[in-house]
């Protein structure tokens, strides 16, 4: 039986993510429902290393042609998917209700505040616009790997070597109803998403 893309891209993903030794570490415990960050260019190994959560967490992946792609493949791995973005067109509206509906129904959402097309590790208001609206924490969330190259693409997305040694660090929580405003907020993000994407490329946490 011939496979379709994502299912030969997730078997593929799937044998490669089978070599690597793999850690994930929670610096809090996950609450739910809440809002989880990754910066774009971060996203391969994180759906594979907490798929058991998968039925409560729903991913926002963006309309664009590659995003058709990679919203089969996460489907396929459990995860419920979100079409569109946190702003304004392009079912911005749309996806910003749903995910809204999403929280208060007791999930999990998954967002890349860069993406679907940068600029690079910069946040973008609709994650923190969520957040105050709902009042649900958001997590910092990153990985890295010890033998790791990066594709010459916007994001300078991530893939591990086969082998290597890779840790998933979700971050302490940032409680949006200690901000007063969507730019304070949306800064603190950005800076403890920074933070967290550096100390685990260091090895520090």
């Amino acid at each position: 039986m011939r496979l379709s893309k994502p299912k030969l891209i997730h078997t593929l993903s799937s044998l490669w993510v089978k070599t690597l030794r793999v850690e994930v570490k929670f610096l809090s415990p996950p609450v739910f429902p809440s809002i989880v960050a990754f910066w774009h260019g971060r996203m391969f190994l994180l759906p594979f290393a907490l798929k058991e959560y998968a039925e409560k967490v729903a991913i926002l992946i963006s309309r664009h042609r590659d995003g058709e792609l990679i919203a089969n493949i996460v489907e396929e791995m459990g995860f419920k998917t979100v079409r569109g973005s946190t702003g304004k067109g392009k079912g911005g509206d749309r996806a910003f209700k749903e995910m809204l509906k999403l929280i208060e129904n007791g999930y999990t959402v998954a967002i890349t505040p860069d993406g679907p097309r940068g600029p690079r590790e910069v946040v973008k208001p609709g994650v923190a616009k969520l957040a105050l609206k709902t009042g649900a924490p958001v997590y910092p969330l990153t990985f890295s790997a010890n033998w790791k190259f990066n594709l010459n693409s916007w994001d300078r997305f991530l893939i591990p070597y086969p082998f290597s040694k890779c840790r998933v660090v979700l971050g302490n929580p940032i409680d949006p109803n200690s901000f007063q405003d969507e730019e304070t907020l949306r800064e603190e993000i950005e800076l403890k998403l920074k933070e967290l994407t550096e100390k685990t490329d260091r090895g520090e946490v």
